[in-house]
């Protein structure tokens, strides 16, 4: 095992206490995203309330490799999120796997509205607010990985001069 991945979490403690535990392993990275939504006040909380700052600060101190966000958000609340946890620390490498657009309940079926090309059209702007790992998470489907790193590919290759 080269690395472990607490994800989902919405508690500090609970995702301290996991990236302890994970971090026994001597030579394993240890990855701690956390699920935050916009509440009515505009700021991104967890299920039990805790910040973006909150979530960074815990996963840190508690040794975490990388950290990041996952679930809850389509790509464009990720991008805020991403620049919260650049505020609090510029160098960690960042995760994120985001929805494929906040989930929608119909005709007794969940869906994802965020199609590949929509999803694939913010991810330079998720990559310069900081992301380094981009990956997906509910309703995203091969389509939309295959888009996602054809457009960092390219953004790679344009950034490096490569014709």
């Amino acid at each position: 095992v080269d690395g472990l991945l607490v994800e989902t979490m919405s508690d500090t403690a609970e995702a301290a206490l996991a990236v302890q535990a994970a971090k026994r392993f001597p030579g394993v990275d240890v990855i701690c995203t956390f699920t935050l939504e916009k509440n009515r006040d505009g700021k991104y909380r967890t299920l039990m309330g805790h910040s973006v700052r909150d979530c960074a600060e815990a996963a840190l101190s508690a040794g975490a490799d990388m950290i990041g966000t996952n679930c809850g958000n389509g790509t464009a609340g990720m991008i805020e999120i991403v620049r919260e946890i650049r505020e609090i620390d510029s160098q960690i490498p960042v995760v994120v796997h985001a929805n494929a657009g906040l989930p929608v309940y119909r005709e007794g079926k969940t869906h994802f509205p965020e199609g590949p090309e929509e999803m694939a059209s913010m991810i330079g702007r998720l990559a310069d607010a900081g992301a380094n790992i981009i990956g997906g998470c509910c309703g995203t489907t091969p389509d939309h990985i295959k888009l996602i790193s054809k457009r960092l590919k390219s953004r790679n290759d344009n950034r490096a001069g490569v014709k």
